[in-house]
C-alpha cells in the first residue's frame, strides 16, 4: 500500500517546519525507548538488588543459590541485571509463591 501525502496552501517554510516538528518527535521518542533499554540492562549490585526486592542479602543469596533470580559472576563480584530480576519476578507471580 502507499501513503499519499497531499499538501495545499501551504509555503516552504511552513512545510520545513512541519517535517523539522516531525523528526524531532521521532528522535524523542526514540531517546525515551533507547534510555528505557538502557536503564533495564543496568547491572545492579546485590545491595541494590535486594534494596529493589525488598529483601535481605541473606534472601537474595537464597533466592540466587534456587535459581530464582540470575546472576552473574564478574571476577568475585556478583550482578544481577534490572531486566532479568524483572522478568523473573513477573514469572514467579504467575505462577504462585517462591
Amino acid at each position: 500500500m502507499k501513503n499519499v501525502v497531499q499538501l495545499e496552501n501551504i509555503d516552504a517554510t511552513e512545510f520545513k517546519n512541519e517535517i523539522i516538528n516531525g523528526v524531532i518527535l521521532a528522535l524523542k521518542s526514540n531517546d525515551s525507548l533507547l534510555q528505557l533499554n538502557e536503564q533495564s540492562e543496568q547491572l545492579l549490585t546485590r545491595e541494590e538488588t535486594a534494596k529493589l526486592l525488598s529483601v535481605s542479602l541473606v534472601t537474595l543469596w537464597d533466592w540466587t543459590k534456587k535459581d530464582i533470580i540470575p546472576a552473574y559472576r564478574i571476577g568475585n563480584k556478583v550482578r544481577y541485571k534490572r531486566s532479568e530480576i524483572l522478568k523473573s519476578l513477573n514469572q514467579k507471580n504467575q505462577f504462585g509463591e517462591f
